[in-house]
């Protein structure tokens, strides 16, 4: 037998609610003023988004088990099947073809998943400066459909998400099924 582990990070943001304060919202009903908290959520969530997304190494244990005591990100997974945006989608100049280009490349994506025996469903993951882009015409001759519109009725992608800590120009398409990814959830945010 050989000792695996499954790190668990403990993200913590300090702030605190004055005793008396508490006591007097119980005892009372005075309202209590729960900035602090909700700011402390927010960036315990934000953290969480920040390591899903990152080519930042989380890893427990000595050096020679670091491989395999880690704590992968969508970006540093060593397994995945990279396909190569040849321009930036916000760099495509031709009006015409942005949307044909930017659905190619997503056909593209599934099927390399495809091939890697992996079916779906999928999640599109895009970076902050694609967000509007999405929602311009497909094309000229079906207005009113947008690029989003149109990805989402390729088969098996079940949504597009705007994630703000994507690094510029990546575009992530993840079978979204237990054996692909999973978020263990020790303890919810408290």
């Amino acid at each position: 037998f050989q000792t695996n582990y499954l790190p668990i990070p403990i993200i913590h943001v300090d702030y605190e609610i004055n005793a008396r304060v508490l006591e007097a919202s119980r005892k009372l009903g005075n309202p209590l003023d729960t900035t602090s908290a909700e700011r402390a959520a927010r960036k315990v969530a934000l953290k969480l988004e920040q390591m899903l997304f990152t080519d930042t190494d989380y890893a427990f244990g000595t050096k020679d088990d670091r491989s395999r005591n880690k704590i992968y990100s969508y970006i540093n997974y060593p397994d995945v099947n990279g396909i190569d945006l040849e321009t930036p989608w916000d760099a495509l100049t031709d009006s015409v073809a942005i949307g044909a280009t930017i659905v190619g490349q997503v056909l593209e994506m599934k099927q390399a998943s495809i091939e890697a025996k992996h079916y779906g469903p999928w999640m599109l993951y895009i970076p902050t400066a694609y967000e509007t882009l999405l929602d311009g015409d497909y094309d000229s001759t079906t207005p009113g459909t947008t690029i989003r519109e149109r990805i989402l009725k390729i088969d098996g992608i079940k949504g597009v998400k705007v994630v703000d800590t994507l690094p510029e120009d990546n575009v992530l398409l993840v079978q979204m099924t237990t054996d692909v990814v999973r978020l263990v959830r020790g303890l919810p945010i408290q």
